[in-house]
């Protein structure tokens, strides 16, 4: 906003390195911020993101996360619009070319409200057809997951488990192996298509447990091994909202059971889902091609916001 302090969010290479020093203010402190240990290569472009919102700073190089700074529940709003220098009037420039500056300001952030699961299945269980456990509330936007130990295949579809309300064709979600696989087949019914989901390409170990968690939520659906991304579905914008309290099969009716073990079947419903880092339609390109970094070259301004996300190059 014209003065040293002001740093919303402000870059400098250390001393004699290409470490980059990220400062942002917040309460407290107008030179708080995120120190990424990895210096950038030489005659190389890197993309660069400081991400500043729900709660913390975020730093990514070429989008993987280099830095987090957990300490952003209060960043600093400035009341004018925000100067943007390369390099600022106080410091000496550093010995590099930037390109692509973007400011995005963020949407709202509304955190995830996170409801302690229900727990449907504690111990080992061998999965045998129309084996029903129990019932839990449904949710438009929920979270499963479960640990499961195969120690074989079958014939055609062999069923894990299945979350309905008394119909095959009423998924949220269910669970087979594909035919004489350890592969997983998941499905969870939306808007236009009772049987959606998402096919991890990975089989699973045999004689090993594996963690697996199915979140449907923020328009997609999302499937872990070990906390580990391995499949991911866009079209859940309108996940089916069941009326009625879910029944849990281990395995279906429908279903010969599949050969395997299952423990802690854990259900829980998540709170409001909102996407959050989608940027306003006002996201502001301030530098488009490669420019020299010189001193005290003012270069634009922009209207900063609370929860924002700068990018370049």
């Amino acid at each position: 906003t014209g003065r040293n302090r002001s740093r919303l969010p402000g870059v400098w290479f250390f001393s004699r390195t290409s470490r980059l020093h990220i400062r942002a203010g917040r309460r407290g402190s107008w030179n708080d911020g995120c120190d990424p240990r990895k210096h950038l290569p030489r005659h190389r472009t890197t993309k660069v993101t400081i991400r500043v919102a729900y709660g913390r700073m975020d730093v990514f190089y070429n989008r993987r996360l280099v830095c987090r700074n957990r300490n952003y529940r209060f960043p600093t709003v400035p009341r004018k619009r925000v100067k943007v220098y390369v390099a600022d009037p106080w410091h000496h420039p550093a010995p590099a070319h930037v390109g692509q500056v973007v400011y995005r300001p963020l949407s709202r952030v509304v955190r995830r409200t996170r409801r302690r699961g229900q727990l449907v299945v504690r111990r080992m269980r061998v999965l045998r057809r129309n084996k029903y456990v129990g019932k839990v509330r449904g949710s438009r936007n929920y979270q499963v997951s479960f640990n499961i130990k195969p120690w074989g295949t079958g014939h055609w579809w062999r069923n894990v488990l299945h979350f309905t309300t008394g119909r095959n064709r009423s998924r949220l979600p269910g669970v087979w192996f594909f035919s004489r696989t350890s592969r997983l087949h998941i499905r969870a019914g939306r808007r236009g298509s009772w049987n959606d989901g998402c096919d991890p390409r990975k089989h699973l170990p045999r004689h090993r447990t594996t963690k697996v968690t199915i979140r449907v939520a923020h328009g997609r659906m999302d499937v872990f091994y070990n906390r580990r991304l391995v499949c991911r579905n866009r079209k859940y914008r309108h996940p089916t909202a069941p009326k009625q309290r879910v029944k849990l099969y281990v395995g279906g009716p429908w279903h010969p059971g599949a050969p395997a073990h299952v423990s802690q079947v854990v259900y829980r419903r998540l709170g409001r889902a909102v996407r959050r880092t989608r940027g306003r339609p006002g996201s502001k390109k301030v530098v488009g091609g490669m420019v020299r970094v010189r001193r005290n070259r003012l270069i634009g301004t922009v209207r900063a916001v609370k929860s924002y996300q700068v990018s370049f190059n």
